[in-house]
């Protein structure tokens, strides 16, 4: 919940804010910063289950309904924080916002789910790094355009929901923590 505290701070402070500079380097075209707070938002998506400090002893449908419960939420939550910069802010890309929200969250989920939540910040900054380097507008699937562009087309957010759709069932599956196998009764 602190990722997505922060995601609702930079909504409410910068609906119309944009970042020309990220450190040294100069972006060209500016960044809108309600693009980019998805980043910040599939983060929270990627840990939204991995922090439990309880093992799961029986894996069961129960448990099964309860992480994917949690994972909408989440998704949920954040799409909410997105509405509200549309809001607050004007002619916000809400097109764009769920294709970065929908895509990156699905790689972070994934990502959790396989290698454990330490390492779900790993794609949102290679995303920003490569989509960083570059070039704007050579194609509607370079990094650039998956991450900055603010129009998305109907393949982009198609591909994004696929993309969202695979990694959250894999998070929601859980490979990394099986629990325990039931005996057969004798």
């Amino acid at each position: 919940m602190p990722v997505l505290g922060l995601a609702v701070v930079l909504t409410v402070a910068f609906p119309d804010g944009r970042i020309s500079h990220f450190g040294p380097l100069e972006l060209n075209p500016q960044l809108r910063v309600l693009v980019a707070v998805p980043l910040l938002m599939a983060v929270a998506v990627g840990i939204s289950q991995g922090i439990a400090p309880t093992p799961i002893v029986f894996r069961n449908g129960r448990v099964l309904a309860v992480r994917a419960a949690c994972y909408a939420l989440t998704l949920v939550l954040s799409w909410g924080i997105v509405l509200l910069g549309s809001r607050l802010g004007t002619g916000l890309p809400l097109a764009a916002c769920l294709r970065n929200l929908l895509l990156l969250s699905g790689i972070c989920a994934a990502v959790g789910a396989l290698a454990g939540p330490v390492y779900v910040f790993i794609p949102a900054v290679v995303a920003l790094a490569a989509a960083m380097v570059t070039p704007g507008e050579s194609s509607e699937w370079a990094p650039w355009s998956m991450s900055f562009r603010e129009t998305a087309s109907t393949e982009q957010l198609v591909v994004a929901a696929v993309v969202a759709v695979v990694g959250l069932a894999l998070a929601v599956g859980d490979p990394r923590s099986p629990g325990y196998l039931r005996r057969a009764r004798r």
